[in-house]
């Protein structure tokens, strides 16, 4: 009797580094779940390409509130209902670009839906001393993610607010859509 040489071929579920999906289809033609290492939209998710977060207030990254234009200032006060023209809000020490420096490094990890709407407490001394969320975000993250831009808000220094020319408790609002 000869020996017999038996040969195991495996044909791999990879070709030239990219993954081959293959998912159910919806009689339209469209995956019904999401599709691992791939871009195809789905009827419920759509592209899963990254959305980079933008900026998209007048009020610019780089200014400290010193430095802000009157027409800027009137319109990071506008998002008080009553500030008395004496009396000045509370702002990031370094501007708004920390802030969102870092909202938008986690943003990128946690693709994390809506508009945040957090509103931080700032005592006399331009410390944080609170920060509530007003809800909004969605998503498989959502929770993850505001506790994350609570955190943020919550290290950051701030200029405290001014009440009849003296350094006072305050709130800031924060608003953003991602």
């Amino acid at each position: 009797m000869k020996p017999v040489l038996l040969l195991l071929v495996a044909i791999p579920a990879f070709g030239c580094g990219t993954a081959l999906a293959q998912t159910a289809k919806n009689e339209h033609g469209i995956p019904d779940a999401p599709t691992l290492l791939t871009n195809v939209p789905t009827s419920t998710t759509g592209t899963l390409l990254k959305k980079r977060l933008r900026w998209t207030s007048s009020i610019p990254l780089n200014k400290t509130y010193e430095q802000l234009s009157p027409e800027q200032k009137a319109e990071f006060r506008a998002l008080y209902q009553s500030l008395p023209d004496e009396d000045e809000p509370p702002f990031p020490v370094q501007g708004m670009k920390p802030l969102f420096s870092a909202i938008q490094k986690g943003q990128e990890v946690m693709q994390a839906r809506g508009q945040l709407d957090f509103v931080t407490t700032v005592g006399p001394d331009g410390k944080a001393t609170h920060v509530d969320s007003l809800g909004g975000v969605t998503g498989v993250n959502a929770r993850t993610m505001s506790e994350y831009v609570a955190s943020v808000l919550m290290m950051a220094k701030y200029k405290p607010g001014v009440c009849s020319g003296n350094p006072c408790t305050m709130q800031f609002p924060f608003k953003l859509k991602l």
